[in-house]
């Protein structure tokens, strides 16, 4: 036990102290993963608020938006967005917000970068409960809720996919696409989410305008 708290101590410090030189900053192509958890895909700088093993550098969205101003050749979030507050109807876009997520993101992508973004899939979750009967607990309210087994996993907002490109084109994004993570050769996380069969995570793609 004392080991495994010193170890993460230790690991946590590391991290923390890697923001005074940023990780893949003059890497080419630099690709960022925030908010990778257990999980930091081959090829992106794994970022986190938490550390564990997978997390390169601690810090939130702010400091990356400084730390990778204008650099990123692409920002991955997978099941990330969603812990950011719903921005209701008076379109608040204050940091804390999914409005102010993406512009953090779009301020550290360089022209023509591009933010791949996997959230769950609210209609299909709905359709799996309403059309096929799925009980609601306990995997449907996870995934709608989040786990909430530690301060930060719990779902403050959902998406479908005409509101995610409705959020990604006020914060100036363009080219909307679906993409397949197996296709990508990516290590599986929560953007191969299925349930019963059905695939409950929205993933989409979008990017930077060139101007």
């Amino acid at each position: 036990m004392i080991r495994r708290v010193l170890c993460e101590s230790v690991g946590s410090l590391r991290a923390y102290l890697r923001r005074l030189n940023p990780p893949g900053s003059d890497s080419r192509p630099l690709r960022i993963n925030y908010g990778c958890g257990l999980l930091a895909q081959p090829g992106y700088v794994g970022i986190d608020v938490r550390w564990t093993p997978a997390v390169e550098v601690i810090g939130d969205l702010s400091w990356c938006r400084k730390a990778y101003a204008g650099i990123a050749d692409e920002v991955y979030c997978s099941h990330v967005l969603e812990h950011y507050r719903y921005p209701g109807k008076e379109w608040r876009c204050g940091s804390e917000t999914v409005l102010g997520a993406l512009s953090d993101i779009m301020g550290m992508l360089k022209p023509g970068g591009i933010v791949r973004i996997a959230v769950p899939d609210f209609a299909a979750i709905a359709r799996l409960y309403v059309e096929n009967a799925h009980p609601y607990f306990p995997v449907l309210s996870g995934r709608i809720n989040g786990e909430q087994d530690y301060a930060q996993n719990r779902h403050l907002c959902m998406f479908d996919r005409s509101f995610l490109e409705k959020c990604l084109s006020s914060a100036g994004f363009v080219d909307f696409e679906v993409w397949d993570p197996e296709s990508m050769g990516f290590e599986k996380d929560s953007s191969f989410d299925c349930v019963a069969g059905v695939v409950t995570s929205l993933n989409l793609m979008a990017r930077k305008p060139l101007k």
